[in-house]
């Protein structure tokens, strides 16, 4: 029996952002210690770097769907990688912005032959689309076009469109809701505010939200924005998200008892935005986070 392992991969894309902070995510959350402290947790990792970058651009000429060009080539890219990420073993993708998602999901769809559901953990739906945007921020639409709405070419970055069907789909964890994604939420498998969450537990939480995704209990993968925190402990994020997130223990706990699931092949961290913590500190709290989750999938 191969012995077990973990796959890193960076994706060092702002392309969709406000801004190009979360561009350098993946190179400041190794130098925080993550492959160290995932050396520690028993599986072999192997490391395979970050891409090349998308960067940022303001984009006016496109008002309602900025840089939409790079945000496609970051999905394609993300795509191609997860074949050989998944092809090594349990794999993290370190992001850059949400819009890769479309690309990660259809990635791993391609390497294993059947439909991959997806747990979104955020406190924004991006279920906006370039006609309901009240900003044209591509990362505000990540969801939508993994669902394959919004712009086509981004939508079918990593294959054909959808990379994930609405019912292969659990919300966890929004706070806030533009007028134009209420619409989505009623197809998804499961949409679940963080008022819930809290309500609820997170262990029970994480066992509604992989029941909630419907296809026929096959693979999932967990798409972690750090806006799921409350902005009172996790600062480094632009823009931040209004209302009561979770907190540090909260989306410990979550993370964990989501990847002690054998259905979840795969976790992306997206959104960090090292320009805003000075110091490193929310980076070393995502490194034991991190590392907490896997230890115990691996070690249960």
């Amino acid at each position: 029996m191969a012995a077990a392992k973990i796959a890193v991969v960076g994706i060092p894309t702002a392309a969709g952002a406000r801004g190009p902070g979360p561009s350098e995510a993946p190179r400041r959350l190794r130098e925080a210690g993550l492959l160290e402290a995932l050396r520690g947790t028993g599986p072999g990792v192997v490391n395979l770097s970050d891409l090349s970058l998308f960067p940022f651009r303001e984009d006016p000429e496109h008002p309602r769907a900025r840089n939409a060009p790079v945000a496609t080539c970051a999905a394609q890219a993300a795509a191609d990688e997860m074949t050989r990420a998944l092809a090594e073993g349990f794999t993290i993708v370190l992001g850059g912005d949400c819009t890769i998602v479309a690309g990660t999901v259809a990635g791993a769809r391609r390497y294993l032959g059947q439909a991959v559901g997806l747990v979104f953990l955020d406190a924004d739906a991006d279920l906006n689309t370039p006609s309901t945007t009240p900003s044209g921020f591509l990362n505000g639409m990540a969801l939508a076009h993994a669902l394959g709405q919004g712009v086509a070419e981004l939508a079918a970055a990593g294959g054909p469109p959808p990379a994930v069907a609405p019912e292969h789909v659990s919300l966890v964890g929004f706070r806030a809701l533009d007028p134009g994604e209420r619409a989505g939420l009623g197809a998804l498998g499961l949409a679940l505010p963080a008022s819930a969450a809290r309500t609820m537990g997170m262990k029970a939480t994480a066992a509604l939200a992989v029941d909630g995704v419907e296809n026929g209990d096959g693979p999932i993968l967990v798409h972690l924005d750090v806006d799921l925190l409350d902005p009172s402990v996790m600062p480094a994020k632009d823009p931040l998200t209004g209302g009561v997130g979770l907190s540090w223990e909260e989306a410990s706990d979550l993370v964990t008892a989501l990847l002690a699931s054998p259905r979840v092949v795969a976790l992306e961290v997206c959104e960090y935005n090292p320009d805003r913590d000075p110091g490193d500190a929310c980076a070393r709290k995502l490194v034991d986070l991190l590392a907490r989750a896997v230890t115990r999938r691996f070690r249960a």
